[in-house]
């Protein structure tokens, strides 16, 4: 399976955005069962790392919509 990574390869990975700035570190992935799609990164931030208003779950994790995400070595990387 070249060039496809198991989720529990990405849990835990640091999430920075294209330019560069980090977001924290990825807790879970909410997937979209009717397309496939990747709707929400669960991210347990580093601070307010994140301008502007923005979603929390119940558990404390910022809910960042997103619809794909690129790894680059240990980061991933969100638009």
């Amino acid at each position: 399976m070249e060039n496809k990574l198991f989720s529990k390869e990405l849990i835990g990975k640091e999430v920075e955005t294209i330019t560069g700035r980090s977001v924290g570190t990825l807790q879970d992935i909410v997937v979209d069962t009717d397309d496939g799609s990747i709707k929400y990164l669960l991210i347990s931030a580093a601070g307010n790392v994140i301008g502007g208003p923005h979603k929390v779950d119940d558990m404390g994790r910022v809910v960042v919509e997103t619809d794909r995400i690129r790894v680059d070595g240990n980061r991933l990387i969100i638009n």
